[in-house]
C-alpha cells in the first residue's frame, strides 16, 4: 500500500484517502474571473480556488452547492444544493 503524508481533510481521523476527491456542500463565496469561489460547509475555513461548473449554470454568491476537490487544486461546481 502506498503511504504518503496527504490526508484527505474531510476523511474519518484513521482514514487516508489514496485517489480521488471528496464531494462537499459549500457556499459561492465570489464571482471570479473565469469562475467561482467556495467556502466549504463542511470543513471550516476551507475556501477553493476559482472553479468552474461541470456545466453551464450560473451561481450567485450565497448560492448553496455541491463540488469537489482534488488534491492538487483542480475542482468543480457538480450543481445546486
Amino acid at each position: 500500500m502506498h503511504h504518503d503524508d496527504t490526508v484527505n481533510p474531510s476523511a474519518g481521523e484513521d482514514e487516508e484517502m489514496e485517489y480521488g476527491a471528496t464531494i462537499e456542500r459549500g457556499r459561492v463565496a465570489a464571482l471570479a474571473e473565469g469562475g467561482y469561489t467556495v467556502a466549504s460547509l463542511d470543513r471550516d475555513g476551507i475556501e477553493s480556488p476559482v472553479l468552474t461548473g461541470i456545466d453551464d449554470t450560473a451561481y450567485t454568491v450565497g448560492d448553496t452547492v455541491y463540488f469537489f476537490l482534488f488534491r492538487d487544486g483542480t475542482g468543480k461546481i457538480i450543481c445546486k444544493a
